[in-house]
């Protein structure tokens, strides 16, 4: 039951802010809807969830973002690399995010527009997505043991069924290319008109829990303007993780 309703809290999480159906996360959890209700009914008691006015979607209750916010590791890991992220705007002039590995998703705890930056529905800090979905959450899933990414990708299955156009027919061939490169760069098949670039950031801990991710202008985003975005983005991820240690 514990596994269960985890399973939901975290599904729900994923469909921030638009908020979930119930027969949405009842496949996705692989729960009958029935017994899916029931679960959300007793965590909307809690106010763990909430339930919209008509009663079709549910989303993260208030006493869910209160736990949030009482825990410190998310925005201790945010404060101290902000100035990384301040430095890659100015190098670069791109909007730049920090992604935290948790568990089987990817979550953004931080974000820095460069100025001028047009408005786009993009990633949000609290934004919670499964690993391998947009080029942050994919690097990240390279960055694991191939038996652990294995594990990762198998889990989140149902849940890519909703970002089909991040983890279509190329899915192998971008999680291969991280791999291999380092880094991973593709147009946003969520937001038009933005490139991606993601990289993990140096760890001494073994797979890598954070990366940045760069979004560019695709009209800007010139082969030479993508190899030095890349080549800034290593540069100063290195500079600024041998400064921490």
């Amino acid at each position: 039951m514990i596994d269960r309703t985890v399973s939901l809290l975290r599904l729900v999480a994923t469909y921030c802010p638009k908020g979930a159906r119930l027969t949405d996360l009842a496949k996705e959890a692989g729960l009958p809807a029935p017994t899916a209700r029931r679960i959300l009914k007793r965590l909307i008691q809690h106010g763990l969830i909430s339930q919209d006015v008509t009663g079709h979607r549910y989303s993260l209750g208030n006493f869910a973002r209160e736990l949030g916010l009482a825990s410190d590791g998310a925005r201790e890991e945010a404060s101290r690399h902000r100035p990384l992220l301040e430095a890659l705007v100015t190098e670069t002039n791109a909007t730049f995010y920090l992604l935290l590995r948790s568990g089987l998703d990817s979550l953004c705890i931080d974000r820095l527009d460069f100025a001028g930056a047009a408005k786009q529905p993009t990633l949000g800090i609290g934004d919670r997505l499964p690993l391998g979905a947009g080029v942050g959450g994919m690097i990240l899933l390279a960055a694991l043991p191939e038996d652990q990414a294995e594990q990762a990708i198998s889990a989140n299955a149902s849940v890519y069924r909703r970002f089909v156009r991040t983890t279509g027919s190329s899915f192998r061939d971008h999680l291969e290319a991280a791999r291999r490169d380092g880094y991973v760069v593709r147009r946003s098949p969520v937001t038009p008109g933005i490139v991606g670039i993601g990289i993990t950031l140096p760890s001494p801990d073994s797979p890598a829990r954070l990366a940045v991710a760069a979004a560019l202008e695709t009209a800007e985003a010139t082969p030479s303007r993508r190899s030095f975005t890349i080549a800034k983005m290593q540069e100063l991820t290195q500079h600024f993780t041998r400064r921490l240690c």
